[in-house]
C-alpha cells in the first residue's frame, strides 16, 4: 500500500511512502502521519491510498491521529483554497490540521468489552505509551474500547452531518449601523439554534471586537457560546472542537481559524466587517477568512451573512451583479463635522497644530470624552536632518526608518531591520533632528505633557487588551482622551462627545490601490463605533483633500469601481506577488520570466522592482484574470526560493 502525502512546505508536489502493514488497516486520506524526509522527521498530511508496492519507497514512521480530524466538506474547501490562494495544499492542510490540534489528549478510554479493563478511564495519549499505539487503534477499529472526549462525553469519532438544502443558497450584505446590525444577527441566530442547529460567526479580532460580541451573545444565549482561535488557551480551544463536532444550538465565535473547523449540523455562517485587514493571515499559508467563508457556505449550500457598517469594494459588486441581496439600513455618520485645514511645524506643540489643541482643550472644558486618530503607530515615521537636510535610511536596504521613542530605537518598516537610535545625524554628525509623519505615541507624549488633568491612553495592537479593561472600569462618566489607530473604529459600547482625525488623509498615500477604500472604511467605522457627537478633520495645507465623497457611501463605491475597472485591478483581476531570493550567481528573474513568456502570461508582469535587502530580493507584480493566471503561477513552486503572495493588501 501507497500514501500520498502532502508537506508542509511550498512544493507542489506530493511524496509517496509505503504504508508498513501494521498500520494498513487504519490509515485514510487526510489523517497526519509523521514520515522521513531529507534526514528530517516531518508530519505531513495523506491526500491519497493507492493499493500496490513500488521500490526504493520510504516507510511512514507513525499515524498522528487515529482518525481523520477534517470531514470532506473541509477537505474541499482546503483543495479550494490551494488553486484560488496558489499555495502548495500541504501548507494549507497545515493551517486546516495545526500542529496544537492534539484530541489524544482529552480522549478518554471506554472499554466494551472485559478485555480492555486495564484501559478504562485511561487519556488516549497515554494508553499509547503503556500499550503498542497499533493496539489502541484495533481496540478501537474492532469496537473493543470506545473515545469519549472529556468535554461533552460523546463518542468520538462521530459523524459530521451537515444541513440538508434543496433550496437556493442565500446570500445576504447588510450594511448598517452597529445597534441594528447586532438585532439582525441574534435574529437569524435564535431561529437556528431553536431548530437545534448550528451558527459560525467570523469576527475580525478576539480581544476587541471578538471580546464584545462574545459578551453579548453570551447573555443572550447562555451555555451556547464558544470561541475558536489561537488567542485562547489550548484546552479551551480544543473544548470548542469537540463541541462544534458533537453539539447542537451553539454558536462559534472565532477570527481566521475557525474557517477550518468542521462543525456539526451547520446552518449559517455570517460574518462582521469583511472589510477588514485582520481576516487576512499573513503567515505561511496567506488568506482571506471572510472570502473563504464564502466558499464554505457554497460548499455547504447554507446562508451566509455579510454585515458592515462599510460594505468592501468586492462585496458592493458582487451585489450590483445581482450575487448577494442587500438590506441596508440608514448610518447615522456624524452630522456635526468641521474640516480644519493647519500649516505643520508652526505650532508650539512641536508637530501638532495649535487648533488641534485647542479643540482637545475645549473639550476638556466640557469634560468630554475624546477620541484622536492618526494612521500612524509609532513615534514618527520619518527622521531628517534640519542641517544637512538627508533624512535618516535602513542601513539594510535603505528604505526610510520611523522611531519608537518607547523602545528608542529606529525600525525599518520594509525589512523590520532594528537598531539604536542614535542622537547625531549619520551624515554629518548634526544633533538637530526632525521627527515627521508622526504617529500615536508622539501624540500621546505631547498630551500627557501639556494635558495633566485627563487620562491620556494609547490604542493599538500592543495595548488594546488593557485599555478594554481600563475603560471597564471607568464606567460611563468618567472622561478620557484616547489615542490610537484604526483600532479605535472597534471599541463598541465606548461612547465619545468628540473625534479627531489626525493625518487620515495620509492613508491614500500608504495604502496602495487601496487607499481611497480603506480612507473610507475607517472614516465610517470609527463613526459606528464611536458615534460621536462632533467630527473634527484635521489636514495639512498642502495635501487636503475633497472629504465630501467619503460621506456618500453610494457614490463613492461607483467612483471606485469605474477606476478599479479601468485599470484592470480587483475586483475585476487578481494581483499576485512574486518573491524570488536572488542569490548569488543566480538569474532567478530573468527564469522566471521565461516560464511565464512560455505560458503566455509575460504581458501580465508590472515590475518588477528590487528590493534591497541582504541577500537581494527581487519582486515581481503580476495582474490578470485568475483561471489563466493560477495555473500558470503553480509551476513556479519547481523554482527554489520562490513564494507567491495572492491578493496583497497593498502594492
Amino acid at each position: 500500500m501507497i500514501a500520498h502525502v502532502a508537506l508542509p512546505l511550498p512544493i507542489t508536489r506530493t511524496f509517496s511512502y509505503t504504508v508498513p502493514s501494521l498500520w494498513q488497516p487504519y490509515i485514510q486520506p487526510f489523517m497526519r502521519v509523521t514520515i522521513p524526509f531529507t534526514n528530517r522527521r516531518l508530519t505531513g498530511c495523506v491526500v491519497k491510498i493507492e493499493e500496490g508496492h513500488k521500490e526504493n519507497l520510504k516507510e511512514i514512521y507513525d499515524i498522528v491521529d487515529i482518525v481523520p480530524l477534517i470531514d470532506h466538506t473541509i477537505a474541499r474547501l482546503c483543495e479550494w483554497a490551494s488553486q484560488y490562494y496558489v499555495t502548495p495544499i500541504g501548507m494549507v492542510l497545515k493551517y486546516a490540521l495545526p500542529a496544537s490540534l492534539r484530541p489524544e489528549r482529552y480522549l478518554l478510554i471506554h472499554k466494551k468489552e472485559e478485555d480492555a479493563e486495564n484501559l478504562h478511564g485511561m487519556p488516549l495519549n497515554r494508553a499509547y505509551k503503556v500499550s503498542k499505539k497499533e493496539r489502541i487503534f484495533h481496540a478501537c477499529a474492532e469496537g473493543i474500547i470506545e473515545l469519549r472526549d472529556i468535554f461533552t462525553d460523546s463518542s468520538f469519532p462521530g459523524q459530521i452531518p451537515q444541513i440538508s438544502r434543496a433550496v437556493k443558497q442565500e446570500k445576504l450584505l447588510f450594511i448598517g449601523p452597529f445597534q441594528s446590525r447586532l438585532e439582525f444577527y441574534i435574529t437569524r441566530i435564535t431561529h437556528e439554534l431553536q431548530e437545534g442547529r448550528n451558527v459560525l460567526m467570523m469576527l475580525p479580532d478576539y480581544f476587541m471586537t471578538g471580546t464584545y460580541f462574545y459578551n453579548l451573545l453570551k447573555k443572550e444565549f447562555p451555555d451556547r457560546v464558544y470561541w475558536y482561535g489561537t488567542a485562547i488557551q489550548v484546552r479551551s480551544r480544543m473544548a470548542t472542537f469537540f463541541h462544534a463536532r458533537h453539539g447542537k444550538g451553539m454558536v462559534i465565535l472565532g477570527n481566521k481559524n475557525c474557517i477550518f473547523l468542521p462543525i456539526v449540523h451547520n446552518a449559517l455562517i455570517i460574518v462582521e466587517r469583511f472589510e477588514e485587514d485582520d481576516f487576512r493571515n499573513e503567515e505561511g499559508f496567506r488568506f482571506n477568512a471572510g472570502r473563504v467563508a464564502l466558499q464554505r457556505a457554497s460548499i455547504e449550500n447554507i446562508p451566509l451573512i455579510y454585515g458592515s457598517a462599510s460594505a468592501s469594494t468586492e462585496l458592493f459588486k458582487r451585489v450590483k451583479d445581482g450575487e448577494f441581496t442587500v438590506i441596508e439600513k440608514t448610518l447615522p455618520l456624524c452630522k456635526n463635522r468641521y474640516e480644519i485645514i493647519t500649516k505643520k511645524y508652526q505650532s508650539p506643540f512641536g508637530a501638532l497644530p495649535e487648533e488641534l489643541m485647542n479643540t482637545v482643550q475645549s473639550g476638556i472644558e466640557k469634560k468630554e470624552r475624546i477620541a484622536i486618530f492618526t494612521p500612524r503607530r509609532d513615534y514618527s515615521a520619518r527622521i531628517q536632518c534640519l542641517e544637512c537636510k538627508e533624512i535618516v535610511r535602513c542601513p539594510v536596504c535603505e528604505s526610510m526608518v520611523g522611531y519608537q521613542k518607547k523602545n528608542n530605537r529606529i525600525i525599518c518598516p520594509s525589512c523590520n531591520a532594528a537598531s539604536p537610535y542614535s542622537t547625531e545625524c549619520p551624515h554629518c554628525g548634526s544633533a538637530f533632528m526632525r521627527f515627521s509623519h508622526i504617529g500615536v505615541e508622539y501624540i500621546e507624549d505631547v498630551l500627557k505633557e501639556h494635558v495633566t488633568q485627563y487620562p491620556v491612553m494609547a490604542v493599538t495592537a500592543d495595548t488594546s487588551k488593557d485599555v478594554v479593561h481600563s475603560l471597564e472600569q471607568y464606567g460611563a462618566a468618567k472622561p478620557f482622551i484616547l489615542v490610537g489607530t484604526q483600532i479605535l473604529s472597534k471599541l463598541y459600547g465606548t461612547r465619545i462627545e468628540k473625534l479627531i482625525l489626525f493625518e487620515w488623509e495620509d492613508i491614500l498615500k500608504i495604502a496602495g490601490y487601496r487607499a481611497e477604500e480603506k480612507a473610507f472604511h475607517i472614516l465610517t467605522n470609527l463613526c459606528d463605533a464611536l458615534t460621536p457627537q462632533e467630527l473634527y478633520i484635521f489636514m495639512d495645507k498642502k495635501t487636503a483633500i475633497d472629504v465630501a465623497p467619503f460621506f456618500n457611501m453610494k457614490g463613492f463605491y461607483e467612483s471606485e469601481l469605474k477606476k478599479r475597472k479601468a485599470a484592470g485591478f480587483p475586483p475585476y483581476g487578481r494581483i499576485f506577488i512574486i518573491e524570488i531570493e536572488k542569490k548569488k550567481g543566480t538569474s532567478q528573474n530573468a527564469l522566471i520570466k521565461r516560464i511565464m513568456e512560455e505560458g503566455g502570461i509575460k504581458g501580465n508582469i508590472m515590475g518588477p522592482y528590487l528590493q534591497k535587502k541582504q541577500g537581494l530580493k527581487w519582486k515581481l507584480i503580476v495582474r490578470g484574470k485568475k483561471e489563466r493566471l493560477t495555473s500558470m503561477l503553480f509551476h513556479l513552486y519547481d523554482l527554489p526560493n520562490v513564494r507567491i503572495e495572492a491578493d496583497p493588501l497593498s502594492i
